[in-house]
């Protein structure tokens, strides 16, 4: 199966408002061998103002951001691309479950791609870092974990690199086709040093395969990782009604007396718990650390016997009142989930329908001048017309109305100048952060001071010109 290490770099940490400014991507065969390295670098939207640390952090300047030769939908365009390419695949990086993925999806969404592209039939994905702490868990004399400031198991990228034997340098830290070659380092280290959880993890990037796990097997060994790993015996029970990727299970270190008579709102409640709980749900196409006793069970710390766990299985499948309750709990979940206000977090709201994607593809194949009005005559969802709209005012605003793009500017306008708290970075709470960043910086790194003060005159001229365009 192809694989595809990749990594992206982007304007921030929000999985809502922040975009990839870089993506790599190394297509590897079944065997790890490199195939094809790819680039890719995109300026962000006019309506994204980057976090100033990402910037600091990623050694990336206003110049470097100005010159990159894509744009944000062209650079979109291009990941898209790549991902039509390559075909079904096994798409790989590091924390990407939480984080790049993510990213992706709200880019595709935000420019009328598929959104969900990596996850199309015959694609799987998986998490080296999710790997590497389920290794660590169950063969920890595989892979060396260091320890942070604070001395606890720290498993970032570089440190883990590092402790491995695995050359990042520093200079070369935070760039997205870096840190993908890191990643695939440690995919391969992993490989060698632990080839049977690695052969377990690798079979469960694909949701297929846990689900068969979790329908079939009475008993199964789960390692969670809170800031340290615990390795659980549990039972599932049954898969949500709403999401087929959801399947409930019961913590069996808990006495299941204590909660097998609750209502359904009580079992609602219990789900909702954050961290530990005694029923919960595992995502199947997340990765899920879920293995045989026969491989994991020797993680398990607790008194109880594998026959006491078993007949706690047994006790609480056999509660058809209690399974039908959980049931209606999981099918409820996320029922009453308020609808956000900005199209940016309404991603999970609903999916785009199979008509409103070959509009999309309709759209990305007519000529500018049709698309503003298409958009918003055409598409039906939304959130689509937002993005169609955001698009063609950066692009080609002169083939919108003088009516839609006075309101596009006074909507920019007000989104990067406003002095009121938002879930998006501003102008004046970027100038803000770098002004504490100035203070907190050694005043002996030049370096990073006139980064800071690039940075400052950038948004200067950003706000000058908005400034200009309201007058």
């Amino acid at each position: 199966m192809t694989t595809v290490i990749y990594d992206t770099e982007t304007t921030g940490l929000s999985r809502h408002y922040d975009v990839p400014l870089q993506g790599a991507f190394i297509v590897c065969d079944d065997d790890l061998v490199v195939q094809d390295e790819i680039v890719l670098r995109g300026r962000p939207p006019q309506h994204v103002i980057p976090s100033p640390d990402a910037l600091l952090t990623t050694r990336t300047t206003p110049a470097m951001l100005d010159g990159a030769p894509l744009s944000h939908l062209d650079l979109m365009q291009a990941i898209a691309s790549v991902v039509s390419t390559v075909g079904p695949a096994r798409w790989v990086g590091y924390n990407s479950l939480k984080f790049d993925e993510t990213i992706l999806r709200q880019g595709f969404l935000q420019t009328l791609h598929p959104v969900y592209a990596t996850q199309a039939p015959g694609c799987t994905r998986a998490d080296v870092m999710v790997m590497a702490q389920a290794i660590a868990a169950h063969e920890p004399w595989a892979l060396a974990v260091p320890l942070n400031e604070a001395g606890k198991p720290t498993f970032r990228l570089g440190p883990l690199c590092a402790a491995n034997g695995i050359v990042l340098p520093d200079d070369e830290a935070h760039d997205a086709l870096a840190d993908a070659r890191a990643t695939l380092a440690i995919l391969r280290h992993l490989r060698e040093a632990a080839p049977a959880t690695f052969a377990m993890m690798t079979a469960n990037s694909d949701r297929r395969h846990v689900l068969d796990m979790l329908r079939n097997i009475e008993l199964l060994a789960l390692t969670q990782h809170f800031g340290a790993s615990r390795t659980l015996p549990i039972a599932p029970i049954v898969v949500s009604p709403t999401n087929g990727s959801a399947f409930g299970v019961a913590d069996l270190t808990v006495d299941p007396g204590t909660y097998l008579e609750r209502s359904e709102p009580e079992l609602a409640e219990l789900l909702a718990i954050r961290g530990p709980r005694p029923i919960f749900t595992i995502a199947a196409n997340a990765q899920p650390m879920l293995f045989p006793v026969e491989h994991g069970g020797a993680a398990i710390v607790d008194p109880l016997s594998m026959e006491q766990y078993k007949a706690r299985a047994k006790r609480i499948r056999a509660d058809q009142g209690f399974v039908a309750r959980l049931t209606a709990a999981l099918g409820r979940q996320f029922s009453d989930r308020a609808i956000a206000s900005e199209p940016e977090e309404q991603i999970y709201d609903r999916f785009v329908t199979k008509l409103d994607q070959a509009h999309s593809r309709r759209w990305h194949e007519i000529a500018w001048e049709q698309r503003d009005r298409f958009g918003q005559a055409v598409i039906g969802d939304p959130r689509l017309q937002a993005f169609s709209r955001r698009l063609v005012f950066e692009a080609a605003p002169a083939t919108m109305t003088a009516t839609d793009r006075a309101a596009m500017t006074t909507w920019l306008v007000d989104r990067l100048l406003t002095h009121g708290e938002r879930p998006w970075m501003t102008i004046p709470a970027a100038r803000r952060r770098l002004v504490a960043l100035r203070g907190a910086s050694d005043p002996g790194d030049v370096d990073r001071l006139r980064n800071i003060a690039d940075i400052s005159a950038w948004l200067d001229a950003k706000s000058a010109l908005l400034d200009a365009v309201t007058d």
